[in-house]
């Protein structure tokens, strides 16, 4: 029975290719938007954690709180010191941060951060020297600086070959340059950002000196990767607690900021899935309607089978049958479809493609729940015919 009312869909399908191709590219739209909303959400929250891989897990951002009083503030030898008495912190780089106009040789190479640390910052943050060195702890007080590599570009194109040993100045004060950076890309997913390329490094010595507020705006720490983040964050807490009492502070770890982004990267695809899901009832509602066109077409032979002995049942599952080869039809055409919008969102963002087997799993489950949903009014409505009414209808 099956096969014959494939046999006859494919049939009927065959005859009013038309409209057949409309119902297809109807569903083939709305099954194809699911599967690239799905596959970019599961692509994108992928690619969050593989920037998290990158960077490292055992990253930990602290911050002073905005509870805290404005007069109490981290301390630079509480700072330094927390790597050496935490015994769950590995590394530790306080900052402070301000920014200025960069001029060399009279001309201007940008604006960017002036970023005031420590020699663990390059570390810490995987940053790498491309010549010359990086800030040292014994560089205490002295005006030096490394620079990121657009800086360098910049000054290379105003005819210098090396900018390690030239001065650069910034806010009226004369830097040595002693290192140059390599080019990194920055990343994102952190609640803290370096913008190396663009950006100066000196001595924290030297930032407390001269910049605007002295005041170290963020420690970044590796903690050991065999101890739970809350526990990591436990350690810090109390350790500035006896260090510095009534110093309130914010402390964000990449595994607790992992969690959160895979909980809102799993609402975000249910969104994106859910928007996607708005052409697929459009599409749904084009097959409801085809199908309703179909038996009213129909009439007489669907009356001519009654009458020959067919059971309800028999018309019921015949135009079903129809429903679901037409939404499953589409369905495949619309992974495609899916597939080849994701790979081109892919190449146009420069993220790895990967595909969804579980999309392509629900983009089939859903053609399929489709075609019955939309197919069961219109195979009921011909169930139900009057054969005499339907042989009365020419």
């Amino acid at each position: 029975m099956v096969g014959a009312n494939a046999r006859e869909a494919v049939d009927s399908m065959r005859k009013a290719r038309l409209r057949t191709a409309l119902g297809i590219i109807g569903i083939m739209v709305g099954i194809s938007s699911v599967i690239a909303m799905v596959s970019v959400g599961e692509i994108a929250q992928e690619q969050a954690r593989k920037q998290f891989e990158e960077l490292g897990t055992d990253i930990v951002v602290i911050r002073k709180s905005f509870e805290s009083a404005a007069s109490v503030e981290i301390d630079l030898e509480d700072a330094i010191a927390l790597d050496a008495t935490v015994a769950s912190i590995i590394e530790a780089a306080p900052r402070i941060l301000g920014d200025g106009e960069f001029i060399h040789s009279g001309k201007t190479v940008g604006n960017g951060s002036v970023n005031g640390v420590t020699a663990t910052f390059a570390s810490v943050n995987q940053l790498i020297v491309q010549k010359g060195r990086f800030i040292s702890d014994f560089d205490i007080g002295r005006y030096f600086c490394v620079i990121g590599a657009d800086l360098a570009s910049e000054i290379r194109n105003n005819g210098v070959v090396n900018p390690v040993g030239t001065t650069v100045e910034v806010g009226g004060r004369l830097f040595t340059i002693v290192g140059v950076l390599q080019g990194i890309e920055e990343n994102y997913v952190l609640p803290v950002q370096i913008d190396a390329n663009r950006s100066i490094f000196i001595p924290i010595s030297t930032a407390q000196r001269v910049a605007w507020r002295p005041e170290i705006e963020v420690i970044i720490a590796r903690s050991r990767t065999d101890i739970h983040h809350e526990k990591v964050a436990a350690d810090i807490t109390e350790y500035f607690r006896r260090r510095a009492p009534g110093l309130q502070l914010q402390i964000i770890t990449a595994k607790e900021l992992i969690a959160r982004m895979e909980s809102q990267m799993n609402i975000f695809s249910l969104l994106l899935g859910a928007v996607g899901s708005i052409s697929l009832i459009v599409g749904g509602i084009g097959i409801m309607n085809i199908m309703l066109v179909s038996v009213a077409e129909r009439r007489q032979e669907i009356a001519i089978r009654r009458a020959l002995g067919a059971q309800r049942r028999d018309i019921q599952s015949q135009f079903l049958t129809e429903s679901i080869i037409l939404t499953m039809v589409g369905g495949i055409f619309g992974i495609a479809l899916g597939l080849a919008v994701t790979w081109g969102i892919c190449r146009y963002t420069n993220w790895d493609f990967m595909v969804s087997v579980t999309s392509i799993a629900s983009g089939l489950g859903t053609a399929a729940i489709a075609g019955l949903f939309f197919g069961f009014q219109p195979a009921y409505q011909a169930s139900r015919l009057d054969p005499i009414a339907g042989l009365q209808s020419e």
